[in-house]
């Protein structure tokens, strides 16, 4: 029932916001509210499941490329660096920002997990460095590079809503850092 009610929450937020209501959530469900508050004792603490879901659903995802014998390192990488859990909730960069400002206690576990949760992404790149596939460099530069441009969107749309997913933005971001500005066949040289 945790899971539905989570799933529930994250389909309510994309649409309205973190601004929902138990009374939208509980409707949604068909539930009555203290139903819900049985699984959830408030609204933060819904929340905070959610984020923890989210970190998982990283975590695992993130395994399956790391454990994917059919990627290259640097397949490997560009895969892990847009990982996005399924469904999640924070895609939306507006929405993201909000929740570092409503949920802050919520949040530093978020932010945690974007600044430390980096072992798998440094394996990757010091076996694409050790094969030759990848030039040596600085893993702790780039993770600053990249964990930075993520938290500089989030400041850029909450003074700019443009509705661009984080998950383009990421996209396009993580080009950039792994291929440069040079056209792909005078990277390669």
């Amino acid at each position: 029932m945790r899971d539905r009610i989570a799933e529930a929450a994250i389909y309510v937020m994309s649409r309205r916001g973190l601004k929902f209501s138990i009374r939208e959530l509980t409707a949604r469900l068909g539930i009555s509210t203290k139903t819900l508050y049985q699984y959830f004792e408030s609204k933060e603490q819904l929340v905070g499941y959610i984020v923890d879901r989210a970190i998982l659903d990283m975590r695992e995802k993130e395994l399956r490329v790391v454990k994917d014998p059919g990627l290259n390192p640097l397949e490997k990488l560009k895969k892990a660096l847009v990982v996005m859990p399924r469904g999640f909730a924070f895609a939306n960069v507006e929405l993201l920002n909000e929740f570092k400002r409503m949920y802050p206690e919520q949040w530093v576990v978020m932010d945690d997990y974007m600044n430390k949760g980096w072992d798998r992404v440094r394996a990757m790149v010091q076996e694409g460095m050790e094969n030759g596939m990848f030039r040596r460099f600085d893993i702790e530069v780039f993770i600053q590079m990249y964990v930075g441009s993520l938290y500089q969107f989030m400041e850029e749309e909450a003074l700019n809503p443009n509705g661009l997913l984080l998950e383009k933005k990421l996209t396009q971001m993580v080009d950039l850092l792994l291929h440069g500005v040079f056209p792909l066949e005078k990277a390669a040289d």
